[in-house]
Formats: structure tokens, C-alpha cells, sequence
């Protein structure tokens, strides 16, 4: 089979051979679909030998020894690392396994695998109580999850700081009552005027940006605290990758709007590069595979 993966630290990834894996007690093989890459596949690749990607929806194709022979032919979602790959293993019960409902598609579900969940996690370790003022430092495809959270889902009021102008109108889209963009307005005051000078209850991170950790503490009120959104152990999201597919089904979210880009997996090497230069006007590519 083909993966994306890299081969010795230093070196850029590659799509190379690799044998197809064997499922082992209690896990299946999942022939891959579609994938998503992110931000932090490129954290990754600046890191050990390893494969990428971590949101990826597929069909198992064969189970290893105790799990039911009903999994073979089910659509699922996955969450974990190593999902640039035609094929994978995971573990049949829980880690972010879950099977996909018929009304799903491929692409709305990668977004229930990974990114919707991340930002769902922030914005719920943050703990914004109903009317407490929230904001979300970058509005990439996982601060979009944690505005989602916090304004949908706990009735916070949000301000999006964001100085891309398609991401700028998908955080209005998706529940921001108000976006900075601090490429043109001091985002320390603006928060403080937004908050008539109390400062803002809560502030997530979905941004590596210094100048935006130092706006968030600058613009926090005496009691406020922020949350860092980062990617957590499989086994923590079925919950949350469940509640966005349930939102998903009812039509409360629509993530493939996220999505800038598309490429066939025999392509996924500039895909990942485009991304990780930063490329304008890219916020999630999405890698499509061969149907066998």
C-alpha cells in the first residue's frame, strides 16, 4: 500500500510502500477514503519518523481476532495519527472510532473526526458560563469548533480574532458575534471596548502566534483564564466526534465549507506543502483516495 509518512528525522514526508497492516486483538483495518491534513501534522513531521494525518473516514475492510465480523463493510470516522495511509489499524472500541450514519457524507465526517471535536474540547475545558465573554484566538477549521461550542452550545458571546477574511466570515457563519482583525485594529483594546473595559471571561487559543497569546492576556478580566486548544488522546473524543456528527445530521453545522482545497492522494505531497507554507486562502485541504 501507499502512505504518507516520514522516513528518517530532518527529511520532508514522502509517499512510500508499505506493507498493509495486520489488525490485531480487538482491532480492524480500515481501508482509507478521504483524509484531512492540519497544522499539526506539520508539528509532527518536525518531529520522529511517523505517519500522518489523524482525521480520516473509511470502510473496514477485516477485523483481527475478537472483534464481531458486522464491523467488515462499515463507513466509519477515525481519529488518530497515521491516517495518510491507503490503509490502518484501529482499535474497534473506542479511540475515536465511530461508525458513520447513512445520511453522513465522507466529507462531512472528516470534520467530526478531528477538528470539530478539538475545538469542542477547548471551549468546554474552558468553561464559559451562558453570557460569559469568549475569545477565540484564530479561526482555522479547530478555533471554527471552539466558536461553534461556545456561542451554539454554552451561549457564550464570542469574539473571533482572525485576520483572514474567508476565515473572518466563516467565524460570523458559524456563531461569532463579533470578529477583530488585529491586521487593523489593536486586538487588546478592542477586546476591552467589546467588554466595557472588564476584559474578556475566557480566551482560547487555536493560534501559535505570539502576538496573539500576549492580546489574550492583555485582554483577559482579573478573574479570566485561557485555554490552549491541542490535540487530545483518541480515546477522550467519541463523545465529542458523536456530538458533531449529531450536529452535522441536523443541519445545526455544515463544515465542508471549511474546506478551500481538494486533492487526489497521489497529490497529497503538495497538498502537505502548500499547507505547511501557509499558503493565502488555504484553511483545509482535503486528500481523496482511489476507490479499489
Amino acid at each position: 500500500m501507499k502512505a504518507f509518512a516520514l522516513r528518517r528525522t530532518g527529511e520532508p514526508p514522502a509517499v512510500m510502500d508499505r506493507p498493509v497492516p495486520e489488525p490485531g486483538p480487538g482491532e480492524v483495518l480500515v481501508r482509507t477514503t478521504a483524509a484531512l491534513i492540519c497544522a499539526w501534522d506539520g508539528h509532527l513531521a518536525a518531529g520522529a519518523p511517523t505517519g500522518l494525518g489523524h482525521e480520516a473516514v473509511g470502510v473496514v475492510e477485516g477485523i483481527g481476532p475478537g472483534v464481531c465480523p458486522s464491523y467488515v463493510g462499515r463507513r466509519v470516522g477515525v481519529e488518530g495519527h497515521g491516517r495518510l495511509a491507503e490503509f490502518f489499524r484501529a482499535p474497534a472500541a473506542g479511540a475515536g472510532l465511530v461508525p458513520l450514519p447513512r445520511a453522513i457524507s465522507d466529507h462531512q465526517a472528516l470534520y467530526a473526526a478531528g477538528a470539530l471535536p478539538t475545538g469542542f474540547a477547548a471551549a468546554e475545558e474552558s468553561g464559559p458560563p451562558p453570557g460569559a465573554s469568549v475569545v477565540v484566538f484564530g479561526q482555522g477549521a479547530v478555533g471554527l469548533g471552539a466558536t461553534i461550542a461556545a456561542g451554539r452550545l454554552r451561549g457564550a458571546r464570542v469574539i473571533a480574532v482572525e485576520p483572514e477574511m474567508k476565515r473572518q466570515r466563516l467565524a460570523l457563519r458559524f456563531g461569532a458575534d463579533v470578529v477583530i482583525d488585529p491586521a487593523y485594529e489593536d486586538t487588546t483594546e478592542r477586546i476591552l471596548e467589546l467588554t466595557g473595559g472588564a476584559g474578556a471571561d475566557r480566551a482560547i487559543m487555536a493560534t501559535a502566534a505570539p502576538a496573539a497569546a500576549t492580546a489574550a492576556r492583555a485582554g483577559l478580566s482579573g478573574g479570566g483564564r485561557i485555554t490552549y486548544a491541542r490535540c487530545r488522546p483518541p480515546r477522550s473524543s467519541g463523545a465529542r466526534l458523536a456530538r458533531a456528527l449529531r450536529l452535522i445530521g441536523e443541519g445545526l453545522v455544515d463544515p465542508t465549507v471549511i474546506t478551500t482545497h481538494e486533492f487526489p492522494f497521489d497529490r497529497v505531497d503538495e497538498a502537505f506543502t502548500r499547507l505547511a507554507a501557509r499558503e493565502p486562502g488555504m484553511i483545509k485541504p482535503v486528500i481523496v483516495f482511489p476507490r479499489h
